[in-house]
């Protein structure tokens, strides 16, 4: 697992896909930190992708090195409202404090994917491995 935590590290920005009535919607997100096994991001209440993540909390994001290896990673959505994540992001996050301004703001929440699978597969021939955390 360290290795998907590390991977991430490097390479921020991911493409999470939810499920919209069944049809797939794809957008850009950014990984915070992983804690005790569990990966961490941030939206918004009021927007399309929180509502998605209620409706089914199934989904799966991307990401891509430079050097275009791939992380791939399954799992659910865990929509925990911890005020000590939303501190850390927003200290830690100029970009997350300049829209939310304080982790105390009531549109601001954050997720975990905390069950799930990756897969890291790059262009090298060597076979594509797999996590579970």
């Amino acid at each position: 697992m360290q290795k998907v935590i590390d991977f991430l590290s490097a390479n921020t920005t991911v493409f999470l896909a939810t499920s919209d009535s069944g049809a797939a919607r794809v957008r850009p997100f950014q990984f915070q930190f992983a804690e005790n096994g569990r990966l961490w991001f941030c939206t918004a209440r009021s927007k399309e992708t929180f509502a998605q993540m209620q409706n089914d909390p199934r989904l799966e994001f991307a990401c891509m090195s430079p050097k275009m290896e791939t992380l791939r990673v399954k799992g659910q959505a865990n929509l925990d409202d911890d005020m000590a994540i939303k501190r850390r992001i927003i200290e830690n996050n100029g970009l997350v404090r300049s829209i939310y301004g304080s982790a105390e703001n009531p549109d601001f929440t954050v997720f975990s994917v905390d069950h799930g699978t990756a897969f890291m597969f790059d262009f090298s021939g060597n076979p594509p491995q797999s996590f579970s955390f």
